[in-house]
């Protein structure tokens, strides 16, 4: 019965959980607990997770326990992450949850019905989006705890600039509901990313970039969940057309 109700109800019960985190973590920043707002990224991918495996069941698809899992966990570590050693684990986990989003999408993608335009159009937006990313991790290298942190920082750049490649070239290929979620989910968890780095590196002295830092978190983890549960649909309606 719960079970049911959170599947029925789920968009009403995010959007109360989406503006409970916003206004917690809002309150956490304008009071300077920071602590508590780093932990916050990780109560959010886990309560995120909590609420898939109440919602699926047994259904569940094993990578969105894998993404959440490693994305929530890299977010608690960054609570510690002034110390070089836990900042590098950080990047590890993260690299870890981006890898499962590929993981998730390569096998989606059909290079053959890629054509020349939007080659090029792909591109470019890979080329600019590649561009400001080197830009940002070279504007906090001065700031890098360690050569591990370092490296990693740049293989998350690398996985977010292919899976922006990768959904736009999904959602060209498909267009459907499905793939635009996931598209839209991995353009709020890359610039999520992008606010963040500008935040804690303090590289535009405002907290607004904390602010949409968070919000796009939220907004990333709620589109998640609606497309976890577009993909469970259409997994059951592949299994029953197999039958």
């Amino acid at each position: 019965m719960s079970a049911k109700l959170f599947f029925k109800n789920y968009k009403l019960v995010l959007g109360i959980l989406a503006i409970f985190f916003i206004l917690l973590s809002i309150t956490a920043l304008m009071f300077q607990n920071y602590f508590l707002f780093r932990l916050l990224r990780g109560i959010i991918c886990y309560t995120t997770l909590l609420y898939l495996i109440i919602s699926h069941g047994k259904n569940i698809q094993k990578w969105l326990v894998g993404f959440l899992f490693f994305y929530g966990a890299s977010s608690i570590t960054t609570v510690w992450y002034e110390n070089g050693t836990m900042a590098s684990i950080s990047m590890i986990l993260n690299f870890i949850a981006f890898l499962i989003l590929l993981l998730y999408i390569v096998p989606k993608v059909n290079l053959k019905n890629l054509s020349k335009t939007f080659t090029f159009l792909f591109i470019v937006i890979v080329m600019v989006n590649g561009y400001l990313f080197f830009q940002l991790i070279e504007l906090m290298k001065e700031m890098i705890l360690s050569n591990t942190q370092y490296i990693f920082m740049i293989l998350d750049a690398l996985c977010g600039i292919l899976l922006i490649f990768l959904a736009l070239l999904y959602n060209h290929s498909v267009n459907t509901a499905q793939s635009m979620n996931f598209t839209i989910l991995i353009f709020l968890l890359i610039f999520g990313e992008i606010f963040r780095g500008i935040a804690y590196y303090n590289l535009v002295y405002s907290t607004t970039f904390d602010y949409l830092a968070r919000i796009f978190l939220v907004l990333s983890l709620y589109t998640f969940v609606h497309f976890s549960f577009l993909d469970l649909k259409n997994a059951k309606n592949i299994e029953t057309s197999i039958t």
